[in-house]
């Protein structure tokens, strides 16, 4: 990740820049999808209302200005794409139901859904750039106790290293995770 994410999102300002929107649409249909899903659509639903928005981005992100946060800015597109989802689907339920016939929906804060969205996909973007920049013992290592919880025994005997060789593999993943993670706040947060 040479350019911090203010940069992305000064490049996906150029409508013909491919490698900056796959990059863009790589990190964030993933999050708009899931928040989608979290919602309570269904993945057809989630997968349409994810288009709708990187469609709009890319006709609004000429426009935006940095006086408001890009994650407010994005948050409050696919929130008001969900609701408008949302209330669709309750008027064909609604057309086609009695009243104790309607399914009930997911309930959740979607304040508190898109934060842990948010968060989620950035995390696994920096888990997945830091895979590519160390050694694959270093990041099998790292998989196994924090995203696996094996125990240090099995990870030694599985990847014959020293219960210490493990614990300073997790140091480093984790420094440049938080590294990664860095870059990101001082770009979107």
């Amino acid at each position: 990740m040479s350019d911090t994410r203010i940069s992305l999102l000064e490049r996906i300002r150029d409508l013909e820049d491919g490698a900056s929107w796959q990059e863009f649409d790589q990190i964030y249909r993933p999050l708009l999808y899931r928040y989608a899903m979290a919602r309570g659509l269904d993945p057809e639903e989630a997968e349409e209302i994810a288009q709708q928005c990187m469609t709009a981005i890319a006709g609004g992100i000429k426009s935006f200005e940095r006086r408001v946060s890009f994650r407010g800015w994005l948050h409050g597109m696919i929130d008001n794409k969900v609701k408008d989802q949302l209330r669709k689907r309750k008027k064909e339920v609604e057309a086609k139901t009695h009243d104790f016939e309607r399914p009930e929906g997911r309930e959740g804060n979607p304040a508190l859904l898109w934060e842990r969205q948010w968060n989620r996909t950035h995390l696994l973007y920096c888990i997945n750039q830091v895979r590519n920049e160390v050694a694959p013992t270093t990041f099998d290592a790292f998989d196994m106790y924090v995203l696996q919880g094996i125990p240090v025994t099995e990870i030694s005997e599985r990847l014959d290293m020293s219960a210490n060789q493990i614990y300073v593999a997790k140091h480093r993943v984790i420094a440049r995770i938080k590294s990664r993670w860095g870059d990101l706040a001082d770009g979107l947060l």
